[in-house]
């Protein structure tokens, strides 16, 4: 059995199913879509006016893009916007008594001339885009006939879309569905089209009740798309928090360095490839765009800071750890013992030679002494 979609009333930008008429959007068409894979073979039964080209045309390529069969069974009628989505189908199913219509895309704009200029060339541009799905069915019409076609409003029943090259399968059966079209005026409405446009009056209660419907749609799209952001700068979050718990692991590191005199070198390196993954992910923040996650790029900046300073305090302990050693053999070179002098210098000229009188005077005065009692 074939899964089944039904596109019955006008294409709009939500969905909605009562007593003041049909809308369908693409949003529950891509869902029923999604269903599907592509060992599938699906229908769309339609029984639709038509409506807004935008939404109309994403609904055509999104049929277009499933890699499932898409059978379209126009049920009632297929007009305007809908004929276009039943040749976005991969066949075409039309009720003997079904209509199917095919016209110029129209709209409503005010303003000036030029406004009303770029508005005629809006409108150029969606028929050029109608016809493209129009050429894949009407096989044996040139694209010159099928323009003409689209200015003349044209109707075909069910037998006269064959009889007139469109791609279809014709079946003999009494058509029940009926579309309700609230407020749907066509030019050249055929007579027998008629009874399947149920026609009702818009009353406030029933706008009140489409814009509610409308509203919530506008809602839950807005719902689905804040959640997928905050999906986003969770995820983020969770990585700048794991860089974070790194920084914080080699700061404790170098802070132990500072106390245990461990090798510089070794901890540098360290530095080094955190600051360098660091970067790496501030440059992809960056380029991710979020701008609500610049104080955390900031308190990484400051972390990144404390450990340049902690690196040049732990050179400084090293630096003066080095001078201390210096000055401690400096210093116990004085108190040398005097047959430790003697086996090292046997006169006092050649520990002057070696390493100057100053140093000799201090460390060697045993060697002085016997220098100046040999002189006198």
């Amino acid at each position: 059995m074939r899964k089944k979609y039904s596109l019955i009333g006008e294409i709009t930008d939500f969905d909605y199913h009562g007593f003041w008429g049909d809308y369908c959007s693409p949003k529950s068409l891509k869902a029923f879509l999604d269903t599907l894979s592509a060992d599938d073979v699906a229908e769309i039964e339609i029984n639709s006016p038509g409506g807004s080209v935008i939404q109309g045309v994403e609904m055509a390529n999104a049929i277009k893009n499933c890699k499932a069969k898409i059978i379209a069974h126009v049920v009632g009628i297929a007009a305007s916007m809908a004929s276009v989505i039943a040749c976005a189908c991969d066949e075409i199913e039309m009720e003997e008594a079904s209509f199917m219509m095919i016209h110029d895309p129209w709209g409503y704009t005010e303003g000036n001339a030029e406004e009303m200029r770029k508005q005629a060339s809006v409108l150029d541009q969606m028929k050029t885009i109608i016809m493209s799905f129009y050429r894949g069915k009407f096989k044996n019409r040139t694209e010159e006939e099928i323009s003409a076609l689209m200015s003349d409003e044209t109707w075909y029943t069910g037998a006269e879309c064959k009889e007139n090259g469109l791609d279809c399968t014709v079946i003999a059966s009494d058509v029940r569905a009926a579309a309700s079209i609230v407020g749907h005026k066509f030019a050249k409405i055929p007579d027998g089209a008629k009874k399947y446009l149920d026609s009702k009056e818009l009353t406030d209660e029933g706008r009140a009740e489409i814009e509610a419907a409308r509203n919530k749609a506008k809602a839950e799209t807005a719902a689905e798309s804040s959640t997928q952001n905050k999906n986003e700068v969770g995820d983020w979050e969770a990585r700048y928090k794991g860089a974070s718990k790194k920084i914080n692991e080699l700061q404790a590191k170098l802070d132990k360095a500072m106390l245990d005199t461990v090798d510089y070198g070794t901890v540098c390196q360290a530095r080094d490839a955190a600051n360098k993954a660091l970067q790496d992910f501030n440059d992809q923040v960056k380029q991710a765009g979020y701008e609500n996650l610049a104080a955390l790029i900031g308190a990484v900046s400051d972390l990144t800071s404390k450990l340049e300073t902690s690196a040049k305090d732990l050179a400084d302990s090293r630096e003066q750890l080095q001078h201390m050693k210096e000055t401690r053999d400096l210093l116990t070179g004085s108190v040398l013992s005097p047959s430790n002098a003697a086996s090292k210098y046997s006169t006092f000229a050649e520990a002057v030679d070696d390493i100057g009188y100053v140093a000799a005077c201090q460390k060697y005065p045993e060697l002085k002494a016997s220098y100046r009692n040999k002189k006198k």
